[in-house]
């Protein structure tokens, strides 16, 4: 028991706290309401700081999906729509869009 004891204390001295870096991006993901029954076939827009990519099939559901790129007037609309999940991925260090009027 000793032994063990020993090798035990030896090995958690020579491990040194390790804390993880921060993430590089964050991911936000704005899903309206009782989204969740509708299944794997609800519409996708994913937007990162580069391109945005329409799915309006979903992105479940096992079959082949096809994404979109929307114009920047379809964005708006896009945008507008209740009834799409919205994910975002920025940077860690832009501040955190706050929900409009």
């Amino acid at each position: 028991m000793r032994r063990l004891l020993f090798v035990l204390i030896s090995v958690s001295a020579g491990c040194a706290p390790w804390a993880p870096a921060p993430p590089a991006h964050a991911v936000h993901v704005f899903a309206p309401a009782g989204i969740e029954s509708a299944g794997s076939h609800v519409p996708v827009l994913y937007v990162d700081e580069e391109r945005a990519l329409y799915f309006p099939d979903g992105v479940g559901g096992g079959g082949v999906r096809h994404p979109v790129v929307p114009s920047p007037s379809e964005l708006v609309a896009l945008g507008r729509r209740g009834d799409i999940v919205i994910v975002s991925l920025r940077p860690s260090s832009a501040p955190t869009p706050t929900a409009g009027p």
